[in-house]
Protein backbone atom coordinates (compact mmCIF):
# COMPACT_ATOMS: atom_id res chain seq x y z
CA UNK A 1 0.00 0.00 0.00
CA UNK A 2 1.47 3.02 -0.85
CA UNK A 3 1.62 6.70 1.05
CA UNK A 4 -1.44 8.19 -1.53
CA UNK A 5 -3.96 5.45 -0.94
CA UNK A 6 -3.41 5.33 2.92
CA UNK A 7 -4.22 8.98 3.09
CA UNK A 8 -7.25 8.55 0.95
CA UNK A 9 -8.16 5.96 3.28
CA UNK A 10 -7.60 7.98 6.55
CA UNK A 11 -9.11 10.45 4.82
CA UNK A 12 -12.53 8.78 4.62
CA UNK A 13 -12.26 6.60 8.05
CA UNK A 14 -11.24 9.63 10.16
CA UNK A 15 -14.26 11.75 9.63
CA UNK A 16 -16.74 8.55 9.76
CA UNK A 17 -15.01 7.74 13.29
CA UNK A 18 -15.45 11.35 14.41
CA UNK A 19 -19.03 11.36 13.69
CA UNK A 20 -19.68 7.99 15.14
CA UNK A 21 -17.79 9.32 18.56
CA UNK A 22 -19.59 12.33 18.33
CA UNK A 23 -23.10 10.77 18.10
CA UNK A 24 -22.09 8.96 21.32
CA UNK A 25 -21.23 12.05 23.03
CA UNK A 26 -24.07 13.93 22.34
CA UNK A 27 -26.41 10.82 23.42
CA UNK A 28 -24.54 10.62 26.52
CA UNK A 29 -24.69 14.33 27.07
CA UNK A 30 -28.37 14.40 26.32
CA UNK A 31 -29.64 11.75 28.38
CA UNK A 32 -27.52 13.47 31.33
CA UNK A 33 -29.31 16.48 31.12
CA UNK A 34 -32.37 14.16 30.71
CA UNK A 35 -31.36 12.65 34.18
CA UNK A 36 -30.96 15.98 35.56
CA UNK A 37 -34.16 17.82 34.38
CA UNK A 38 -36.01 14.64 36.05
CA UNK A 39 -34.08 14.83 39.38
CA UNK A 40 -34.91 18.48 39.50
CA UNK A 41 -38.45 17.88 39.07
CA UNK A 42 -38.66 15.55 42.12
CA UNK A 43 -36.62 17.90 43.84
CA UNK A 44 -38.79 20.65 43.28
CA UNK A 45 -41.89 18.22 44.23
CA UNK A 46 -40.26 16.84 47.49
CA UNK A 47 -39.52 20.30 48.58
CA UNK A 48 -42.53 22.18 48.14
CA UNK A 49 -43.52 18.70 50.21
CA UNK A 50 -41.03 20.00 53.49
CA UNK A 51 -42.23 23.58 52.59
CA UNK A 52 -46.23 22.57 53.07
CA UNK A 53 -45.17 20.59 55.83
CA UNK A 54 -43.34 23.34 58.00
CA UNK A 55 -46.11 25.70 57.17
CA UNK A 56 -49.22 23.65 57.85
CA UNK A 57 -47.57 22.76 60.93
CA UNK A 58 -46.87 26.28 61.95
CA UNK A 59 -50.51 27.16 60.61
CA UNK A 60 -52.13 24.48 62.81
CA UNK A 61 -50.63 25.46 65.92
CA UNK A 62 -52.45 27.99 67.96
CA UNK A 63 -49.79 29.49 68.89
CA UNK A 64 -46.03 29.74 67.09
CA UNK A 65 -44.61 28.55 70.27
CA UNK A 66 -46.39 25.50 71.17
CA UNK A 67 -45.57 22.77 68.71
CA UNK A 68 -46.94 19.19 68.23
CA UNK A 69 -43.10 17.68 68.54
CA UNK A 70 -44.22 13.86 67.96
CA UNK A 71 -46.46 15.04 64.87
CA UNK A 72 -43.39 17.03 63.60
CA UNK A 73 -40.95 14.51 64.08
CA UNK A 74 -42.90 11.41 62.34
CA UNK A 75 -44.01 14.00 60.04
CA UNK A 76 -40.27 14.78 59.34
CA UNK A 77 -39.25 11.15 58.92
CA UNK A 78 -42.22 10.67 56.27
CA UNK A 79 -40.39 13.61 54.15
CA UNK A 80 -36.82 11.74 54.65
CA UNK A 81 -38.08 8.68 53.49
CA UNK A 82 -39.00 10.46 49.96
CA UNK A 83 -36.25 13.22 49.90
CA UNK A 84 -32.80 11.32 50.25
CA UNK A 85 -32.29 10.11 47.37
CA UNK A 86 -32.96 13.56 45.04
CA UNK A 87 -31.56 16.30 47.93
CA UNK A 88 -28.56 17.60 47.27
CA UNK A 89 -25.45 17.12 50.04
CA UNK A 90 -26.09 20.28 51.30
CA UNK A 91 -29.93 19.86 52.13
CA UNK A 92 -29.24 16.19 53.46
CA UNK A 93 -26.70 17.98 55.64
CA UNK A 94 -28.79 20.91 56.99
CA UNK A 95 -31.29 17.92 57.51
CA UNK A 96 -29.32 16.06 59.47
CA UNK A 97 -28.45 18.80 61.77
CA UNK A 98 -32.05 19.54 62.37
CA UNK A 99 -32.62 16.14 63.56
CA UNK A 100 -29.62 16.30 65.55
CA UNK A 101 -31.00 19.04 67.04
CA UNK A 102 -34.33 17.09 68.13
CA UNK A 103 -32.43 14.65 68.85
CA UNK A 104 -31.07 16.05 71.84
CA UNK A 105 -33.62 18.75 72.83
CA UNK A 106 -34.71 18.05 76.48
CA UNK A 107 -38.75 17.08 75.75
CA UNK A 108 -39.91 18.12 78.95
CA UNK A 109 -38.86 21.48 78.47
CA UNK A 110 -40.57 21.83 75.36
CA UNK A 111 -39.33 22.87 72.19
CA UNK A 112 -36.78 25.84 71.69
CA UNK A 113 -39.01 27.44 68.78
CA UNK A 114 -36.23 29.86 67.70
CA UNK A 115 -33.73 27.49 67.36
CA UNK A 116 -35.89 24.66 65.54
CA UNK A 117 -37.39 28.19 63.31
CA UNK A 118 -33.65 28.75 62.42
CA UNK A 119 -32.98 25.18 61.08
CA UNK A 120 -36.13 24.80 59.04
CA UNK A 121 -35.28 27.60 57.44
CA UNK A 122 -31.94 27.05 56.97
CA UNK A 123 -32.93 23.99 55.59
CA UNK A 124 -35.81 25.74 53.12
CA UNK A 125 -32.56 27.90 51.92
CA UNK A 126 -30.21 25.25 51.03
CA UNK A 127 -33.23 23.73 49.27
CA UNK A 128 -33.90 27.35 47.27
CA UNK A 129 -30.04 27.24 46.52
CA UNK A 130 -29.90 23.35 45.10
CA UNK A 131 -32.73 24.68 42.69
CA UNK A 132 -30.59 27.20 41.31
CA UNK A 133 -32.86 29.97 43.63
CA UNK A 134 -31.37 33.96 44.91
CA UNK A 135 -31.38 33.71 48.80
CA UNK A 136 -30.06 37.36 49.27
CA UNK A 137 -31.94 39.03 51.68
CA UNK A 138 -33.56 36.24 53.34
CA UNK A 139 -31.16 36.09 56.26
CA UNK A 140 -28.26 33.83 57.17
CA UNK A 141 -30.47 31.21 57.42
CA UNK A 142 -33.24 31.89 55.20
CA UNK A 143 -35.31 33.13 58.48
CA UNK A 144 -36.77 35.60 56.71
CA UNK A 145 -38.85 33.03 54.14
CA UNK A 146 -41.22 32.53 57.62
CA UNK A 147 -41.54 36.34 58.45
CA UNK A 148 -44.79 36.39 56.45
CA UNK A 149 -46.72 33.17 58.73
CA UNK A 150 -44.99 34.09 62.32
CA UNK A 151 -46.82 37.19 64.09
CA UNK A 152 -44.06 37.80 66.34
CA UNK A 153 -41.02 37.03 63.76
CA UNK A 154 -39.28 40.05 65.05
CA UNK A 155 -39.46 39.28 68.76
CA UNK A 156 -38.68 35.47 68.48
CA UNK A 157 -35.32 36.40 66.43
CA UNK A 158 -33.98 38.64 68.66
Amino acid sequence: MNTQTIITLLSIVLPIFGLILGYFIKHNIEKKKELISEIAKERRDIYQQYVNLIIGIFANSKTNKNLNQDRLIKDLFEFYKKYVLYASPAVIKAFSNYFQLIYHQDTESGIDIKTNLLHMTKIMAEMRKDLGLNNKGLGKNGEVLMRAILKDYDIMLR
